[in-house]
């Protein structure tokens, strides 16, 4: 981890293409799904995105907007249920990992893939007979050689979570391996934990790998309404994560002002170097084409809310955006 002010020359984050220098990221979102199967959670039309034709005209919007990273954290499990996820012209089976680079290569977008399992209910069977260093290894394999057997590496942790408000056993297992593959490789780390403060109980577990918190994003804390918690994130060192931006166009009032203000008192507080913001598009509904904010909501519209509401000023969206991005995805 570079200590405050350390030049971030010499520094590599690995995308789909292959390694490219921190300082060419630019406008990053931390948090996103580009292809991915929610299947588990329930078997709707909505639960599923592998339109790869859609994908590339919503990366392009993104491009078009300022954008130039997005981190995908779309982990084991999230990849395909039952059956195959994409497919291309000749209906072949095209691997999650081909298709991103190929996502990547025709957008022009710089994309970074997450490395291990999401939560429990998408675990693959053979988890449970499996020891917790041999986890570690496997997902230390998809960041040093490939991804699912391809030769696209993963330059991220994650997303590594919990179905509910607490480590089922299994998940503790797989969540000690990734901060033992984060310790080996260097990277950054994002877990997932939406039920409540579940977020703590994970750095806990971080912290007793050795894992330096500084590198570590705990996703979705944005939709717990209670500024104790983010506090209680940051004050630890790791990064809170805004990352359902999209729907504030479609929020209440009430809502929309709950979630400005609790970002309001991270940033008045000291802790604006610990936020990250982006849109977590992981249903049909969240894409531009079907209605939705798309990839490029934050930066078509985000920051002249945030500009006006909020007081952000371009230094200040430079860090959450930009800046901060660099020092969690830089090796």
């Amino acid at each position: 981890m570079p200590n405050d002010g350390e030049d971030f020359v010499a520094k590599t984050v690995m995308t789909v293409t292959g390694p490219i220098d921190v300082n060419d990221l630019g406008f990053t979102l931390m948090h996103e799904h580009v292809f991915l199967d929610l299947m588990r959670d329930a078997w709707i039309f909505d639960n599923i995105l592998n339109d790869m034709e859609l994908a590339d005209v919503e990366l392009h919007r993104f491009a078009a907007s300022g954008g130039s990273t997005l981190v995908d954290l779309t982990s084991g499990g999230l990849r395909g249920h039952d059956k195959h996820l994409l497919y291309d012209e000749d209906l072949n089976h095209v691997a999650h990992a081909e298709a991103m680079r190929c996502a990547s290569e025709t957008s022009g977008i710089n994309i970074v893939l997450g490395a291990g399992w999401y939560h429990e209910s998408y675990y693959p069977k053979r988890l449970w007979k499996m020891a917790t260093n041999d986890l570690a290894e496997e997902i230390i394999n998809e960041i040093e050689v490939g991804i699912d057997g391809t030769s696209v590496r993963a330059g991220h942790i994650g997303e590594i979570g919990a179905r509910y408000n607490w480590l089922s056993a299994i998940e503790e297992r797989v969540l000690r391996a990734s901060a033992r593959a984060q310790v080996k490789t260097g990277l950054g780390l994002t877990t997932h934990s939406t039920a409540g403060i579940g977020g703590l109980e994970q750095l806990d577990v971080l912290e007793q790998e050795g894992v330096d918190l500084r590198r570590v994003t705990v996703a979705h804390s944005g939709l717990f309404p209670r500024t104790e918690y983010h506090e209680a994130i940051a004050r630890r060192g790791a990064s809170v994560s805004f990352d359902r931006m999209g729907d504030l166009p479609a929020m209440s009032e009430f809502h929309r002002n709950r979630l400005l203000s609790h970002l309001r008192t991270l940033v008045d507080r000291g802790h604006i170097e610990q936020v990250v913001l982006s849109h977590d598009v992981c249903y049909k509904k969240d894409l531009f084409a079907n209605g939705g904010s798309g990839y490029d909501w934050l930066a078509s519209y985000g920051r002249d809310i945030l500009e006006r509401d909020l007081g952000l000023v371009d230094e200040q969206w430079n860090t959450i955006m930009v800046e901060n991005p660099k020092r969690l995805l830089a090796e």
